[in-house]
């Protein structure tokens, strides 16, 4: 199961007409994505800066009724953990080729709430969580480029890497 920050710089741009119809169906902040069809199970918490995007009809979407709280972390956090994900697996049905989620199998889903004056604290610690990681990736791949890019030069100016070896 993966469980991400839904990106929106990877979201490819379409035209939405503008419509009431149209309007209730686009992502609000806080949203929580749930992958419906695929081969795994994905969650995803919709950031606060989304912009007139709308969900794939391969995603279910959770909408918290009060997204300023916080629910839509707890929400998040709670799908995406080993309990979460171990519910969520229960509920997949297999059809011949096909492994999907129906909206009224994941609305049987039993979810444990934290007291409302600790949702903004789960929140917060989620945020935090969050940018550690984002942090520790990033950190990750700029590592694993210098390391990239100088063992390719040794190579290009036909340098030995046996020095690299040693401890």
């Amino acid at each position: 199961m993966i469980e991400v920050m839904l990106d929106l710089k990877r979201l490819r741009k379409v035209g939405v007409v503008q419509s009431n119809r149209t309007e209730q169906h686009l992502l609000q902040p806080y949203d929580i994505l749930v992958t419906a069809r695929a081969g795994s199970v994905q969650v995803a918490l919709v950031p606060p800066e989304v912009s007139r995007t709308v969900a794939g009809i391969t995603l279910l979407l959770v909408r918290p009724k009060h997204p300023d709280s916080g629910m839509g972390h707890w929400l998040w956090y709670f799908l995406s953990s080993t309990h979460g994900k171990s519910q969520i697996y229960k509920r997949l049905t297999v059809n011949a080729t096909v492994i999907s989620l129906s909206r009224a199998n994941l609305s049987e889903i039993q979810v444990p709430f934290p007291a409302s004056n600790e949702l903004n604290l789960v929140a917060n610690l989620v945020e935090a969580s969050e940018a550690a990681y984002e942090t520790a990736m990033e950190a990750a791949r700029l590592c694993r480029s210098v390391l990239r890019d100088a063992i390719i030069s040794q190579i290009a100016h036909a340098e030995s890497l046996e020095k690299w070896s040693q401890p």
